[in-house]
């Protein structure tokens, strides 16, 4: 196995770990409340500074991450690369940001494996 087939497995670990982990926290959640009622969800996780922090640092990091993507993969012109922006927005950003640095790696890796 060589450095970029690693990181391919590493990033796909790291994909099915942020759908996994994230949403069995959103159905823990649902559970408890009823249902999924967006305002309580919002303000439970800015019920404690912690949450707040957390909150805060998901959304600018998930921001800048959603836009790094659609900027690297344009200039790498990659394909799909509506998946891990959608899969960043409608699942977890723990989600699709490996996602795309899986995609970007294959990608890499193809063009490497096409140019000799």
């Amino acid at each position: 196995m060589n450095g970029s087939q690693g990181r391919q497995l590493i990033y796909l670990l790291l994909t099915v770990s942020g759908t996994v982990l994230t949403q069995r926290a959103n159905w823990q959640f649902i559970q408890e409340n009823g249902g999924f009622a967006l305002g309580e969800f919002i303000a439970q996780a800015g019920a404690t500074a912690a949450g707040q922090s957390l909150s805060w640092d998901l959304v600018i990091g998930a921001t800048a991450g959603v836009m790094a993507m659609i900027v690297e993969g344009r200039r790498l012109q990659m394909r799909h690369l509506q998946w891990p922006v959608l899969a960043s927005m409608l699942i977890a950003f723990a989600a699709g940001a490996p996602l795309f640095l899986l995609m970007r790696e294959r990608h890499l890796q193809q063009l490497e494996d096409a140019n000799g």
